[in-house]
């Protein structure tokens, strides 16, 4: 017989463990889209119309907001929007990856890996300027060729004119007001304290620019010594400045403000309330978009008054999802049947802050409130107190427990009686902190992912504690579920990679140990507890099946377009959701078809 190759061998042999261990397979995705994008950014085209993102995707909306072309091929969310001076070429990037389409063929002309720092822009000839690694670079859109415009390595950040004449370069110590054509300084300022990042808004028509950094706030004028915004501590590089007209400029953030006078930096009237929360961004021609949740148009007449018109964009991930019914729903603030649009009434969610789906329960954590829903009623089950802080909610296998927990404190509920069967502080643990509960199959106690050591169980009649798990030396455990049969999946982090331990009832080490290249966002048991599906942040292949048992792998599938941690089966295990749509496509939520 031949010998194989080492490395054909390798291959063929994960072939032939994918085919042999099991006839399962995921097919039939189904990609649906729920409302609610979060939009953060964007970039003012010719015309009226405006680049925004949503999530990880980017769409160019016409002068009433409408939808006239979209693109979903980048997987995170977009931090970066702009547009060249001619409105002929549009980029984008994340924090992994960057892109230039065309704008009116809608074709992609360039794109490359991001690092920690990139930043983008264009100059005035509608060349791409590329930060990266402490150096500024004019790229080639035709050829992709680089040359070096400035920074030599020393450069923190960056801010580039919409127009391609200017820009702000923020160094260790100071910060510059630069004419791209020719590289001279027009203006610059000393640094207060560290600041590593830059926002800068240009004034129109001018050689001047507000900068903000890290404690301080400035104005930036050729020819002219900075001149100090009052206040300017509090200019979060969060908010957002918008100029009403050259001489003066707005301040917002979280929906209040300050109007400022563009030449000295004082303060002008009364503090300021808006009619939006979210980031404000404003266009050559006057225009004021208010940006968040939705998008829409303040008038500057009235700054206060609701945005009109107003959209909500198509969302790229959902964050809550369940199978109630049969039927899957998901979404971003609410539980929406996928084939019918129709909202589930699970409780208030205005101020959600974790819900899980289980058995023939959803579970919602709101503020200081948990309820559970189940056969189209909604209890209460308990309105927490504060100094636990709590954050996190896991429910049983089967729906009837829940446990939710905060870095000081734990409780342990039951959704049938209505009842707080008991709670427990970090102190009584002799915790530094809690980083996750779950509550045991026979409702007893909780087990629990403390700061620092190994999980263990804590019975809260007896006040027992009984290790479950040893972790590794160095590792940090993050997440754990529990199988029907109490099997349990606990997730921890090395300095290489992430892990998942498969803990047989009774023992304390793992009898499996599922290793991963990329984080692992999510896991769930099947309603039987023979399978797990792992939900990790791989480009390709993100969702795997493996056998709870043995630990092989099954089946692996997903390209999706934004990483996320939702991950549901269906009561009779036949179906999967993954809250996010797939690369290339519009879509918020996908459902496959579980085939063994």
């Amino acid at each position: 017989m031949t010998k194989l190759p080492s490395a054909m061998a390798r291959l063929l042999g994960a072939a032939l463990l994918l085919g042999s261990a099991s006839a399962l397979t995921l097919s039939d995705p189904k990609v649906y889209t729920v409302p609610g994008a979060d939009t953060r950014v964007a970039a003012f085209l010719p015309g009226g119309q405006v680049a925004v993102n949503a999530d990880n995707g980017v769409l160019i909306l016409d002068q009433n907001l409408k939808t006239v072309r979209s693109w979903y091929t980048l997987q995170n969310d977009v931090t970066g929007l702009v547009a060249s001076p001619n409105g002929a070429r549009l980029a984008a990037m994340t924090r992994s990856r960057w892109a230039v389409w065309d704008v009116a063929s809608g074709r992609e002309v360039r794109s490359g890996p991001s690092s920690y720092d990139t930043r983008l822009g264009f100059d005035a000839q509608g060349d791409l300027l590329l930060q990266d690694d402490g150096t500024l670079y004019r790229v080639s859109v035709a050829t992709g060729q680089r040359q070096e415009v400035l920074g030599g390595g020393d450069l923190y950040d960056v801010a580039v004119s919409p127009d391609g004449t200017l820009l702000v370069a923020l160094y260790e110590d100071r910060a510059e007001l630069v004419r791209l054509s020719s590289g001279e300084v027009l203006a610059k300022v000393d640094v207060a304290g560290e600041a590593y990042e830059v926002a800068a808004t240009f004034v129109p028509g001018a050689e001047a620019a507000v900068v903000r950094l890290d404690e301080q706030a400035v104005i930036l004028r050729a020819g002219q010594a900075a001149a100090e915004v009052e206040g300017g501590e509090d200019l979060s590089t969060g908010g957002s400045v918008v100029f009403l007209n050259p001489q003066q400029f707005v301040y917002a953030q979280y929906g209040e403000g300050q109007l400022y006078d563009a030449v000295s930096g004082e303060a002008v009237g009364d503090p300021l309330e808006f009619g939006a929360s979210g980031p404000l961004a404003a266009g050559p021609d006057g225009t004021v978009l208010a940006l968040g949740r939705t998008v829409g148009r303040l008038s500057t007449a009235d700054l206060s008054a609701p945005p009109r018109p107003q959209v909500t964009l198509p969302s790229s991930n959902a964050l809550l999802g369940a199978f109630v019914g049969g039927a899957a729903h998901a979404g971003v603030s609410e539980f929406i049947n996928l084939k019918t649009g129709t909202a589930l009434n699970v409780g208030q969610t205005s101020r959600l802050s974790n819900a899980e789906a289980m058995g023939d329960s959803v579970w919602t954590l709101n503020g200081l409130s948990v309820n559970v829903y189940r056969a189209g009623k909604v209890t209460r089950v308990a309105t927490l107190d504060e100094d636990a802080e709590y954050e996190t909610l896991h429910a049983s296998p089967s729906g009837q427990f829940a446990a939710v927990s905060g870095y000081y404190g734990a409780a342990l509920l039951d959704g049938r009686s209505g009842k707080v069967l008991g709670k427990v502080t970090e102190t009584q643990l002799k915790l530094e902190d809690i980083h996750d509960a779950l509550p045991t199959l026979d409702g007893k106690g909780l087990i629990i992912i403390p700061h620092e050591g190994d999980l263990f169980r804590y019975d809260l009649g007896t006040k027992k504690r009984t290790p479950v798990f040893k972790l590794p030396a160095d590792a940090e455990a993050y997440e754990l579920q529990q199988s029907p049969g109490g099997t349990l999946a606990v997730v921890y982090g090395t300095e290489d990679d992430d892990r998942v331990a498969l803990v047989k009832p009774g023992a304390t080490a793992a009898f499996k140990t599922l290793v991963f290249g990329r984080a692992v966002r999510a896991l769930r048991f099947s309603p039987d507890g023979k399978l797990l599906a792992v939900l990790t942040g791989d480009a390709q292949n993100a969702l795997q099946i493996y056998d709870t048992a043995t630990g092989a792998l099954l089946t692996r599938t997903g390209t999706f377009s934004l990483r996320t941690s939702l991950l549901v089966w269906s009561a009779d295990g036949r179906e999967l959701l993954v809250g996010s749509g797939l690369l290339g496509q519009s879509g918020s939520a996908t459902v496959y078809t579980v085939k063994k």
